[in-house]
């Protein structure tokens, strides 16, 4: 194959950074460009060809080659198409170069144009059949301003351009909206660059927090776990204490019989005095070894709290971290299908009953992500109380803060979810991790 244009790479192609460089071959060769955006005004047989016919992509104007090829086809689809023709070494050129060829070489009927043409066919079948139902200019342009109000923009660009109806106006128009389109989504990613850098130092902040909770809680679990190692070892030895000593009771107790019977009275009185000093003894060790029951009993309890307690805040923090990590993925080709690694609430109203007042809005971000509405009462601080019941009606489920409610909202809320069977979650605190999730929980228990 030729060698590719020599054209910089500091800015966007235009009509001259497209033209060979002299003395380079364009990779496949280049050939005339039509002046315009219009077909000559001298081709007339031409013209009457197209307004019957589909155009091909090297019948086009030159300016509608690049946002074509550029839009409609990404870097990796190009390489296919030019390893399939023959240039095995497209792998190693930068997209840009890789661009700049296929542009040029769509101008004239070739192999790579046809191939390229062939590539948009096959691809965009679905969206050329659609609006080749248009059987009027004005029918065309209707189609194309709503595919590009919603987004679907590479497809019903490919099928509008080439579509018959598709007049010198129409094509201008989709020209230059595209050219301004590109503007908006660089100043977008820019945007969502910032906001990126902003989620990153919070999650990083979340997540030394949660590092430094995750050491306090294993020092709390350490320090529990030999405090109750330490007691059931004296528990252990208490219990062999008082074993010897039941032991040694049996045995002088029949000692105290032998001797009753072979010594006489006082030397059995001296026993029974011994034996009661170790009847005294041995209630004292048991009063004992159920006072270190007890202890070890509370010091499990503890610990099992403690493990608990430690399972929720990560519970929490994995939630808040799925989500953070969700709204920072680039969904540009999921069009407009939700994600399948985000929450999907599926247009349900949330309703958040007290919570606190600087969260509101953030509340309100999570619930708009997964794709659901949110509504806000404060729980009987300032809102109408008699509102509640209208807006606990109309929710699909209800998220309550317990620690920022009013008691009558709080028993109102339980009394109505019980009663209409309405999915519910009541939270300890009004943090965002614990707000994340409890959407987890509502989207789970949805979910048919």
């Amino acid at each position: 194959m030729c060698d590719l244009l020599n054209v910089p790479s500091s800015h966007a192609a235009t009509d001259e950074d497209l033209q060979p460089s002299p003395g380079k071959a364009a990779w496949p060769p280049s050939h005339p460009k039509p002046a315009g955006l219009a077909l000559p005004p001298d081709d007339r047989a031409h013209r009457a060809a197209q307004q019957r016919t589909r155009r091909k992509l090297w019948t086009l104007a030159h300016k509608l080659h690049c946002p074509i090829i550029g839009t409609c086809l990404d870097a990796a689809e190009l390489r296919r198409i030019a390893r399939n023709h023959g240039n095995a070494s497209a792998g190693t050129l930068d997209d840009y170069a890789l661009h700049v060829s296929f542009v040029s070489a769509a101008d004239a009927r070739n192999s790579l144009s046809l191939a390229t043409h062939k590539a948009l066919e096959k691809k965009f079948a679905g969206d050329v059949k659609r609006f080749a139902k248009a059987r009027s200019r004005d029918a065309l342009e209707a189609l194309w301003q709503g595919a590009l109000s919603s987004g679907e923009v590479a497809g019903a660009l490919w099928a509008t351009l080439t579509h018959p109806r598709c007049d010198d106006a129409l094509t201008t128009q989709a020209f230059e909206q595209v050219h301004m389109l590109s503007h908006q989504v660089g100043a977008g990613q820019r945007a969502d660059l910032q906001k990126l850098r902003t989620v990153e130092a919070e999650l990083g902040s979340i997540r030394h927090a949660f590092d430094d909770l995750q050491r306090r809680t294993r020092v709390r679990l350490g320090a529990r776990e030999a405090e109750t190692r330490d007691l059931q070892h004296r528990l252990t030895t208490l219990d062999a204490e008082r074993r010897r000593l039941l032991s040694q009771r049996e045995e002088q107790d029949r000692e105290l019989a032998r001797l009753r019977a072979a010594c006489g009275f006082e030397r059995a009185a001296n026993l029974e005095r011994q034996l009661a000093a170790a009847h005294r003894c041995n209630d004292r060790l048991r009063r004992r070894c159920d006072e270190l029951q007890a202890a070890v009993t509370a010091a499990e309890r503890s610990r099992v709290s403690i493990e608990r307690e430690c399972g929720e805040r990560g519970a929490e923090t994995a939630g808040l971290e799925h989500l953070i990590t969700q709204a920072t993925t680039a969904c540009d080709g999921c069009r407009n299908t939700p994600c399948g690694e985000c929450p999907n609430l599926h247009g349900r109203r949330i309703l958040c009953v007290g919570g606190r007042s600087r969260l509101i809005e953030q509340y309100r971000d999570l619930v708009a992500r997964c794709n659901g509405l949110f509504e806000h009462h404060d729980g009987g601080l300032e809102d109408n109380r008699q509102r509640l019941d209208a807006m606990l009606s109309s929710a699909d489920a209800v998220v309550c803060a317990t620690d920022s409610v009013s008691h009558d909202a709080y028993y109102r809320l339980k009394r109505f979810c019980k009663r209409h069977a309405k999915p519910h979650v009541f939270l300890r605190s009004s943090g965002i991790a614990t707000f994340a999730r409890a959407l987890d929980s509502v989207t789970t228990a949805e979910t048919p």
